[in-house]
């Protein structure tokens, strides 16, 4: 058993190892002949047959320039009977030999030749498939690309950068006068560069590593990476070419960077957009619908704003609702709200958590309902502000269930952060990150006027961190002495 598994494995080994060779009209694996070989007649088109002098299919090679560096090359594959489609032109092995690089690709990926020669039923099975056509596909990247550089064109016509033999550069053309930037070669780090008029470095230019290309590699401050190649006026020759620095301009000003203060304009805008959207994946509360009731009982009725977390303006660089231990937890501590008074004057007043009021609040259509409040518990949190001299450990919990005063919240942007808060104690509970035996002992004490629900979490009955136990507690602890 273990020689077969031997053989299976050696024999795409053998396949990729074999050397493909092209003698007169014959093709040879591993100097022997398995199949004809002859020029089609068009350029770039040849004929396979079988070594009977059968014909079996022909293989055109073709391309479609999409730009002065990129071509998309294809495989025109042509049965014997004249039924046609197309395959992508893949290197399966380096060689220069576009000849060698097709046989290769019909061996091994569409296993049509082999060592015994030409597979006929491979060769039909091949032409039985339906297949999409590349050479459209291609054609229509083709056209849409010359679309896209016929604009940019009319773009850099609009404008008409121009670089001086310094590396200004102005619009208007070799007479204008309004500079927006500048572009420069920097030795040191063997690019070009762009700076426009507040400084902001905009692009940069390398040399393509790609052997034999002359193209350039352009990078922009908005991490847009493309290359354009003119041939040997895009060769960077280790000083700054006013010719380079022409194109350079050009290529960006077609793709719609206009230098001045754009980048700085655009920056703003891109900083703006990232707030709106942590905002939005924020459970920070921003002019919403909402009343609050001071710790005298008056209700204020208008719109709230309230921060419960940093916003993440760029997703995973830090963690929602976890705080540095060197800073103090301001968030989720007060409370603003702009309301109008007896005399339709607009106003706006603060409110703090440690005085223990409560607001609503409309959040996406829903009504909630939060109360400021100090906790027991939570350890932690009392020595990273108490560290950092901020004595303030009151916040506000949203309330998600309620039994006749007695309440089960959570601290909103820290998920599973549960507080129970019962109508005869001025201060909640948290469950902090104490194991379930610790926290249930502490928990014990705070519900001890309940003496089952007290002894009940001794004995360890409830898993604390669980919602339902919690609201378990609640109820019973309210059914308590009926």
């Amino acid at each position: 058993m273990k020689k077969i598994v031997f053989i299976l494995l050696l024999l795409p080994v053998l396949a990729i190892s074999q050397k493909i060779k092209i003698k007169k009209n014959k093709i040879l694996f591993d100097k022997k002949e398995v199949a004809i070989f002859e020029d089609g007649d068009e350029r770039n088109k040849y004929t396979f047959k079988y070594l009977s002098g059968e014909k079996a299919f022909d293989a055109a090679y073709k391309a479609i320039s999409v730009s002065a560096i990129q071509d998309h090359q294809y495989v025109e594959m042509t049965s014997a009977d004249g039924k046609k489609t197309e395959i992508p032109y893949e290197i399966l092995q380096t060689s220069f030999s576009s000849k060698k690089i097709i046989i290769r690709l019909l061996s091994q990926k569409y296993n049509m030749i082999d060592a015994n020669g030409i597979n006929k039923e491979a060769v039909a099975a091949f032409f039985a498939e339906e297949r999409e056509s590349i050479s459209e596909k291609y054609m229509q990247a083709a056209a849409a690309a010359k679309l896209e550089a016929d604009e940019r064109k009319q773009t850099v016509g609009r404008y008409k950068p121009y670089v001086k033999p310094n590396g200004t550069i102005t619009f208007g053309g070799s007479q204008g006068t309004k500079i927006v930037g500048k572009v420069y070669y920097s030795a040191s780090e063997k690019a070009y560069a762009i700076t426009d008029l507040d400084g902001i470095k905009v692009a940069t230019a390398e040399e393509s590593r790609k052997m034999g290309s002359t193209a350039a590699v352009v990078k922009t401050y908005t991490d847009e990476t493309f290359e354009f190649d003119e041939g040997s006026k895009t060769m960077f020759t280790g000083r700054f070419s006013r010719t380079f620095g022409q194109l350079f301009v050009e290529s960006m000003v077609g793709r719609g960077y206009v230098f001045g203060r754009q980048a700085k304009k655009q920056k703003s805008e891109l900083h703006k957009e990232k707030v709106k959207i942590a905002k939005e994946n924020s459970v920070n509360l921003y002019g919403v619908s909402g009343s609050v009731t001071d710790k005298k009982g008056k209700k204020y009725d208008g719109t709230v704003y309230v921060v419960f977390e940093k916003l993440e303006l760029e997703p995973g660089q830090q963690v929602a609702g976890l705080h540095d231990m060197n800073s103090i937890d301001n968030f989720g501590k007060d409370i603003s709200i702009r309301y109008e008074n007896d005399k339709g004057r607009t106003r706006i007043k603060k409110f703090s958590a440690k005085d223990g009021i409560s607001f609503t609040a409309m959040d996406e259509g829903v009504e909630k309902t939060f109360h400021g409040m100090k906790t027991k518990g939570n350890a932690l949190k009392k020595l990273s502000n108490a560290t950092n001299f901020g004595f303030n450990n009151s916040y506000f919990y949203e309330e998600i269930y309620e039994e006749n005063g007695h309440m089960l919240l959570v601290k909103p942007g820290e998920e599973g952060t549960y507080v129970i808060k019962v109508k005869d104690e001025k201060s909640g509970f948290m469950i902090d990150d104490r194991n379930n035996e610790k926290i249930s002992k502490a928990l014990a004490k705070y519900l001890g006027k309940c003496k089952q629900v007290a002894s009940d979490l001794k004995a360890g009955e409830f898993d604390v961190n669980n919602e339902e136990n919690l609201k378990q507690i609640i109820q019973e602890y309210n059914d308590c002495g009926k």
